[in-house]
C-alpha cells in the first residue's frame, strides 16, 4: 500500500512539474509576448515618391535588431547600397541611437510590431555632401507573425527624407524585413506556482501519513 501511495505522489509531482513547464514555455497563440531580438534573413529598401517606387534593392546579407539597447555601426547589417536614377548610388549604413527610446517589439497572435524610431542611417554617395550625413529613418513597424515558428514576414515601416541635402524633398524610404523573432522568457504566473506547490505538498503529506 505504501509503495502505491508513494508512486502516486511521485507521478503527481512529475505531472505538476510538466504542467508548470508547459505554462512556462508554451504560451497560447493569442498571448502578447515581448520580442528580445529580430533576426532578419531577407529584406528590402525602397525609395518612393508618393506611391511610386523610383529605386529599390534587396538585402544581400542577414542582420539583427537587438531590443532594449542601441547598436553602433556596423552591428545591425553591412552597409546597403541603392542606385537612384539621375542621382547615383547611395549607401545606407544603419545604427540605432537616442534621443528616441531603445528599440522594442512585441507579438500578439499573428501580428508583430516593433518601435524602431531610434534607427538612423549614415548616407553617402550621389549628390550628398562629401563625408556623408546622418539622418533618422526609423518608424513603427508592423508585420505578420507565425506563433509556431516565430517567423515574421513583411515587417514594414516608412520614413520621409525631406530636408536631406542631395535628395528630392518628396522622397520616402521604406524598409521591409523577414526573419525570425527571439522572444523573452514568459514569467510563470504566480497562481500556477501556488497551485503546483500546494498540490505537491498535499501529495507528500498523504504519503507520509501512510508510511507513519
Amino acid at each position: 500500500m505504501s509503495y502505491k501511495v508513494l508512486r502516486q505522489a511521485s507521478l503527481g509531482m512529475t505531472a505538476t512539474v510538466a504542467l508548470l513547464s508547459a505554462l512556462w514555455v508554451c504560451p497560447t497563440s493569442a498571448d502578447a509576448l515581448t520580442v528580445s531580438e529580430l533576426d532578419f534573413t531577407s529584406g528590402s529598401i525602397a525609395l518612393k515618391s508618393g506611391s511610386t517606387t523610383i529605386a529599390s534593392t534587396n538585402f544581400t546579407t542577414s542582420g539583427e535588431f537587438v531590443m532594449g539597447q542601441y547598436q553602433p555601426l556596423p552591428d545591425i547589417i553591412a552597409p546597403i547600397s541603392i542606385n537612384v536614377p539621375l542621382l547615383g548610388t547611395h549607401t545606407f549604413s544603419l545604427f540605432t541611437s537616442g534621443p528616441n527610446p531603445f528599440p522594442s517589439g512585441s507579438t500578439s497572435g499573428s501580428t508583430i510590431t516593433a518601435d524602431l524610431n531610434s534607427l538612423f542611417a549614415k548616407l553617402t554617395g550621389g549628390l550628398i555632401p562629401v563625408g556623408g550625413l546622418t539622418t533618422n529613418i526609423g518608424g513603427n513597424a508592423t508585420g505578420s507573425f507565425n506563433s509556431l515558428t516565430n517567423a515574421f514576414t513583411g515587417l514594414t515601416w516608412s520614413h520621409g527624407l525631406s530636408g536631406v541635402p542631395g535628395l528630392p524633398s518628396n522622397l520616402t524610404v521604406q524598409f521591409t524585413l523577414n526573419g525570425t523573432a527571439q522572444l523573452a522568457a514568459v514569467p510563470l504566473p504566480g497562481a500556477a506556482i501556488l497551485f503546483g506547490s500546494g498540490l505537491a505538498g498535499l501529495l507528500l503529506r498523504r504519503a507520509r501519513k501512510v508510511l507513519s
